[in-house]
């Protein structure tokens, strides 16, 4: 298992997995609003194994007055028909190091409601569900 943060060359392989939870998106989309998201300090992080990509995180690197530094994980996704808990793990805990490295204070994340697989990942890595998340369409 290799992790890599990806080339903006790169990007396009992780289409595959990352459409598992961006259905809308067609793969011209996808990398349209990753090239607009890359403007923004926005980076995509993977997992290979034998050749295939398993796992794939976007985040980004912000301030906010609450929260000081922080890394917020904007997508993370392992592929459906692979199931690798070690790979989200390992992704996870990539995550972790290169947040410490950037000196940030903390790592973020939002999650769907119905994401409860999701959830459990997520608190089996410590973190906490601190708040709720509120948004109005307009």
């Amino acid at each position: 298992m290799e992790i890599k943060i990806a080339t903006e060359e790169e990007i396009k392989y992780c289409y595959e997995i990352m459409h598992q939870i961006r259905e809308d998106l067609s793969k011209n989309e996808f990398l349209l609003a990753i090239s607009e998201q890359i403007k923004n300090g926005y980076q995509v992080v993977y997992v290979i194994e034998n050749n295939q990509i398993i796992c794939v995180a976007g985040f980004t690197i912000s301030h906010k007055l609450a929260l000081g530094k922080y890394l917020y994980i904007e997508d993370f996704v392992t592929d459906k028909s692979v199931k690798f808990f070690e790979a989200g793990k390992a992704l996870f805990d990539f995550i972790k190091i290169y947040a410490k490295q950037q000196k940030c204070n903390s790592i973020h994340l939002d999650s769907l409601i119905q994401r409860e697989e999701a959830h459990k990942f997520y608190l089996s890595q410590n973190m906490h569900i601190d708040s709720h998340h509120f948004s109005l369409k307009i």
